[in-house]
């Protein structure tokens, strides 16, 4: 019941990290002060009661981020290694090629409600907060005047759309 790559090649290709995060797989994606914390990927195992579904579009997304950034959230474990957040960086994670990834276990089994109450919070409770759709769109547009916007979830045409939406 390990984690299977869900990702087309052709949508995530393995590439060289960035020279400021190291070269491609193993530590090279983990920001330095998230190393002590890596695991084998191959020890993970998705959460049988995920309910979400990571398309092809948002790994893309999350792989360019990594590429650019590094990883630099842990992925939160129940005590046997059952992902409880961060199913969709361990995806991408392993599209772009890495064995390790950093992770955080829980004292929680799986199917404990504290491990339910993770995996529904990681996915929800950001989807609570507020969002000011003029300030996103100029850091948007701010962002796609020097570079482009994958890996920031956004693409051209939803910009546009936002831009429909914020106009004066």
């Amino acid at each position: 019941n390990q984690v299977k790559p869900m990702i087309p090649s052709e949508e995530i290709q393995k590439s060289e990290a960035p020279a400021k995060v190291g070269g491609c797989g193993g530590l090279a994606y983990i920001a330095e002060p998230l190393r002590p914390l890596a695991v084998a990927i191959d020890t993970l195992k998705p959460h049988p009661r995920n309910y979400r579904e990571h398309p092809a579009d948002q790994l893309a997304h999350i792989a360019a981020s990594i590429k650019e950034h590094g990883v630099y959230r842990p992925v939160v474990c129940a005590n046997d290694g059952t992902i409880l957040a961060g199913h969709g960086l361990v995806l991408a994670a392993m599209g772009l090629g890495m064995t390790e990834i950093q992770a955080v276990t829980l004292p929680i089994e799986p199917d404990s409600p504290s491990a339910l109450k993770v995996l529904a919070g990681d996915n929800q409770i950001a989807g609570l907060a507020d969002v000011d759709d003029r300030a996103l769109t100029e850091l948007l547009k701010e962002i796609g005047s020097v570079d482009d916007l994958l890996g920031t979830g956004f693409d051209e045409e939803k910009l546009a759309a936002l831009l429909m939406v914020t106009r004066p």
